[in-house]
């Protein structure tokens, strides 16, 4: 393998802020980490000073006080970083076109190989016709989303609840502004489908973006969109059309993961009395699940609809230990498999399809982060390490 170390990070970001970007994504993403019965369980959620909080690890049910409360369920240490420290990170040299497109701190690493330098990092990010749609903190509450082109210069912000969602084409943008309105945007035009009640205890953000479908263009009378929204109390997850219909999912959906052009969408609808989080695909033109389990929390499906994302049904500390491709036709596990090894070894939930349809993921060895792509024949690569605590990964995994 060959190395070409870098030092994409500005040496004069403080630490705290540092990590606090990464203790306010893991509470607000992937996509969004509820305080709701099925989704704060099985994940280690940090917070900002003065965020609300989010349980760890364990169930907070619906019907409890959502007083914000934080939890760290493995005692996690860090890797004893001091102020000033930028992580050394280095790469192999993948093909062109083979990878996936990700930050490190300040800078947009894209799948030909090309980096573009940015202003500031950022906790989550969308490619959307050749632009960077990335969110960053920027309040109590809400965050920033910043429309960045080609050379890294910002040509638009606006206001959101949480992380910005793409349709498959990459045509079409939806997300949650800070009046409650949902929104959609594509080419120079965007349109609101609804508006929910933004109205919540404590900084609770009480509801965020999941997954856009249809488009580009999402007035009534074009091709359509639907955008789909998670609650952050635990109401049942809705989507709103651009024919103005608005509804839940489904019954007993709390948490919509992906939903594909299709109209498959990746669900949590349940939690067992063993603390399992069920749930499946199920496809809203048949009003129907495809299939149920409650072996895998499903997450993203893959750009041809192929494959989903499975990750353990519970988890502790700060990730899950393993992570599935499963087929999306039978709910089976494929060949595409992955655990890190070492007794402080776990994958951070946040992972991405590229392109290619290959699952891009970062990995915690106890020491150092990895940057991995698998392909669902289990090929395994890894594509570049950095330094980094356990709290704070470097690597952010870009949507398309």
């Amino acid at each position: 393998m060959n190395q070409n170390p870098s030092d994409p990070t500005n040496p004069d970001a403080p630490w705290e802020e540092a990590m606090s970007r990464d203790f306010d994504a893991r509470v607000r993403d992937l996509h969004e980490a509820p305080i709701d019965f099925t989704s704060v369980k099985g994940k280690a959620h940090k917070i900002r000073r003065n965020r609300r909080a989010a349980v760890a690890g364990g169930i907070l049910g619906v019907a409890a006080i959502f007083t914000p409360i934080a939890v760290l369920t493995n005692g996690g240490g860090t890797s004893g970083k001091e102020p000033g420290f930028a992580p050394e990170v280095s790469e192999t040299d993948p093909a062109p076109d083979a990878g996936p497109d990700y930050l490190v701190d300040r800078v947009w690493h894209q799948a030909d190989g090309d980096t573009v330098e940015l202003d500031q990092a950022y906790d989550s990010a969308v490619l959307w016709d050749g632009q960077l749609v990335a969110t960053r903190f920027g309040g109590e509450v809400y965050s920033t989303a910043d429309v960045i082109d080609a050379d890294g210069d910002v040509v638009r912000s606006f206001s959101t609840t949480g992380s910005v969602v793409v349709n498959d084409a990459g045509t079409t943008i939806a997300w949650v502004d800070s009046d409650g309105a949902v929104m959609t945007a594509w080419d120079d035009e965007e349109r609101s489908l609804g508006e929910v009640d933004l109205a919540a205890p404590g900084e609770a953000s009480a509801w965020t973006a999941a997954a856009v479908t249809g488009g580009p263009d999402c007035n009534e009378e074009a091709d359509g969109c639907i955008v789909y929204v998670n609650s952050n109390l635990g109401e049942e997850s809705r989507s709103y059309s651009s024919q103005g219909v608005s509804d839940i999912v489904a019954s007993g959906v709390t948490k919509v993961h992906d939903a594909d052009s299709m109209g498959a969408v990746t669900v949590i609808n349940d939690v067992t009395e063993f603390l399992d989080t069920c749930g499946g695909i199920y496809e809203v033109p048949n009003a129907e699940y495809r299939w149920e389990t409650c072996d895998y929390q499903v997450h993203g499906s893959s750009p041809d609809g192929r494959y989903v994302v499975g990750l353990p049904s519970q988890f502790d500390g700060l990730g899950p230990r393993e992570i599935t491709i499963l087929d999306a036709e039978t709910g089976d596990p494929t060949a595409g498999r992955y655990a890190p090894e070492g007794r402080d070894a776990f994958i951070r939930a946040e992972v991405a399809w590229t392109d290619e349809g290959t699952l891009a993921f970062a990995a915690y060895d106890g020491a150092r982060w990895h940057l991995m792509e698998m392909e669902p024949d289990g090929s395994i690569t890894e594509l570049a390490t950095a330094d980094g605590s356990d709290v704070d990964s470097p690597f952010v995994l870009i949507g398309h």
